[in-house]
């Protein structure tokens, strides 16, 4: 059970605390190990559901521990942890991604070092001489120690990728806190964390490459208060020249600023519903909703979900009403939820069932966002942020790209129909759905 669900980042070398990787290992921090597992804070997992935004549909790649697991594990505690019929212990799972057709790394690396955490970013070139179809991608961390997380998009040829490489080059490191999402025409590829199983679609799937594209990589480093060599993660790609029947595009909902989408909230000011959350306020919600816009009778599933808070954020919850939902499908459903949220785990999710099973989003839809924010000392995120800029006390937050500012946000991977054969593919098919305001119920 350590083997398949937690030595993917507690071994030697990885980036959790301590290793797991031998029976005395096991032994001696077993009751850590299961309190954190009892908790659900580990294996790190947001995507679980809460108890007004439950799944209906399970997520691939979950790392979580079974019921009848735990009980296993409890069992053995009891039993005086016996050591049983000695064996070869499992090696940590294979994250390898299988077909690897493009690999791209910087040349030299980065090495970070200090007490703070460092986002920083690589421009990275897969050398595409004609539009491509990634149906593969995974992450190989140089120094598994220090990298806690990567977040990869893709940017088409033009004046955008232009311009960011003059400035920054291809292959140098640069700081990049607000992320890639930020980068004018980029579009997002895929989030990893230690551990992870590679990002794959099935063969019918896939999301384009423009010839000429280049691949941004955002990667926190967190080095923990020590120096540490350059580090030069790779990022394996799987592309195929087949068009696939279907690609995905992203669409974001979420992060409104003001009414009509944000509804009232508990701090609003006098003049009507703001993204605000009091400094100190230790239970706080925003709460959006959203009328799905597009041609009548068109639905398209949705096969990937990735929630995004900040660092004041604890909880978020995403879910949809259905116009007309297909056969089999309920009319409301809780899209993604997440009951603790912790910004040093961000991940996707993918629903693990085939294409016509996924849930589906068409014209006339609305989808409601909500997030619980924590913006007091007992938040051990809030303390972190404050000591980073410096600051002893809670502050105002608004909505923004800062440490401090806050967002709530779900990004979705919407399946269409591949563009038409015949012309160069530049980047994501425009979205077919729109999300306009909807009036408070």
């Amino acid at each position: 059970m350590l083997a398949a669900h937690c030595t993917g980042c507690h071994q030697p070398g990885g980036i959790a605390p301590f290793s797991l990787t031998t029976y005395e290992e096991a032994r001696d921090l077993a009751g850590i190990a299961l309190a954190a597992v009892e908790a659900g804070i580990m294996p790190p997992f947001d995507g679980e559901g809460t108890d007004d935004c439950a799944h209906r549909l399970p997520w691939r790649d979950d790392p979580r521990l079974s019921a009848a697991q735990i009980a296993t594990f409890e069992a053995w505690m009891e039993d005086g942890y016996a050591l049983g019929v000695e064996a070869e212990i499992p090696p940590p799972p294979d994250t390898a991604l299988g077909g690897v057709t493009h690999t791209v790394a910087p040349p030299v690396g980065y090495a970070t070092g200090g007490e703070a955490d460092e986002f920083i970013c690589f421009v990275l070139d897969p050398g595409l001489t004609a539009t491509r179809w990634m149906t593969g991608l995974q992450v190989r961390p140089g120094l598994p120690e220090v990298v806690h997380h990567a977040v990869m998009s893709a940017m088409p040829p033009g004046d955008a990728l232009d311009a960011l490489v003059a400035e920054v080059g291809v292959g140098q490191p640069f700081a990049c806190p607000g992320g890639v999402a930020a980068l004018d025409g980029s579009y997002l590829l895929g989030v990893w964390t230690p551990g992870n199983q590679p990002t794959e679609t099935p063969p019918e799937l896939g999301i384009p490459m423009a010839a000429g594209a280049a691949v941004i990589v955002q990667i926190h480093y967190h080095p923990g208060g020590q120096t540490h060599a350059a580090d030069a993660t790779a990022i394996d790609l799987r592309l195929t020249d087949t068009p696939p029947a279907n690609v995905y595009t992203i669409a974001a909902v979420g992060n409104a600023p003001a009414a009509p989408q944000l509804l009232p909230g508990p701090d609003d000011p006098v003049t009507g519903p703001a993204f605000f959350i009091p400094a100190g306020a230790a239970d706080h919600t925003e709460t959006m909703r959203f009328e799905v816009q597009g041609q009548a009778g068109q639905r398209f599933g949705i096969f990937m979900a990735y929630p995004h808070l900040h660092y004041v954020g604890v909880s978020l919850e995403i879910d949809i009403e259905r116009a007309a939902p297909v056969a089999g499908e309920p009319a409301d459903e809780c899209l993604i939820g997440v009951p603790a949220w912790n910004f040093d785990w961000q991940r996707s999710y993918q629903y693990d069932v085939a294409l016509d099973a996924l849930p589906t989003v068409g014209a006339g839809d609305v989808i409601n966002v909500r997030c619980r924010y924590d913006n007091s000392m007992a938040n051990p995120f809030v303390q972190r942020a404050l000591a980073e800029l410096g600051l002893t006390d809670p502050i105002d937050v608004r909505l923004g790209e800062e440490t401090l500012d806050e967002m709530c946000l779900g990004i979705f991977a919407i399946v269409l129909p591949n563009a038409p054969a015949g012309g160069e593919v530049q980047g994501l098919p425009p979205s077919p759905l729109m999300l306009v305001p909807v009036a408070p119920r």
